[in-house]
């Protein structure tokens, strides 16, 4: 008899979520199946039955953030009046800031200490289209590789660390912050801060 495919679907996000609940507090080389199981009351031969093993199981959450991710990045971008704010950096943070947070822990762990590489480069590649998009810029442009590269790690990074921080500033303080090191560099943003 076949199951329900409600049932299958229950049974394999239950076991995804195990898998991250142990993930996001050990690498992945350090997890195993019996872990999992042992969390969701299933056996190996259920687990079996859906993933091959504990890396499928990342791989299958990595695609859907970044599926999920892009389909709200493109809905945003499709809202968005190019004209009216033409490469705005707090208009950037701004739309992109609300998807950051609702993702942030998957997000962040996955970027983190004990994220996936292969993972970091594919959601690079999904951000540098928004970039790209919101900037306007058209692909053949010159050195824009080393653009979109400065571009990302620098906003990733910042709300990395925001992240790891627990969000210790306010929206509106992190904004004005990375407004300022965007637009003026690290030198520009300390000369304002003496003022």
């Amino acid at each position: 008899m076949k199951k329900q495919p409600e049932v299958t679907a229950a049974t394999r996000k239950k076991l995804m979520d195990a898998f991250w609940n142990v993930y996001k507090e050990k690498a992945i080389d350090k997890i195993s199946i019996a872990e999992i199981t042992s969390i969701t009351g299933n056996n190996r031969g259920t687990f079996y039955n859906y993933f091959k093993d504990i890396y499928e199981v990342l791989e299958q959450i990595e695609n859907d953030l970044i599926e999920e991710v892009r389909r709200e990045v493109t809905d945003v971008l499709n809202n968005h009046n190019f004209e009216e704010n033409p490469r705005d950096i707090d208009c950037l943070y701004s739309m992109s800031m609300p998807i950051f947070k609702k993702h942030e822990d998957k997000i962040f762990t996955l970027l983190g200490k004990n994220g996936d590489p292969k993972f970091t480069g594919k959601f690079r590649e999904s951000f540098q289209v928004l970039l790209m998009r919101f900037w306007n810029l058209p692909e053949q442009m010159e050195h824009l590789d080393y653009l979109m590269e400065y571009a990302y790690s620098a906003m990733i990074g910042l709300m990395t660390k925001w992240f790891e921080n627990g969000n210790d500033l306010t929206d509106d303080e992190f904004f004005k912050m990375a407004q300022g090191l965007v637009a003026n560099g690290v030198f520009g943003f300390l000369a304002k801060s003496d003022r």
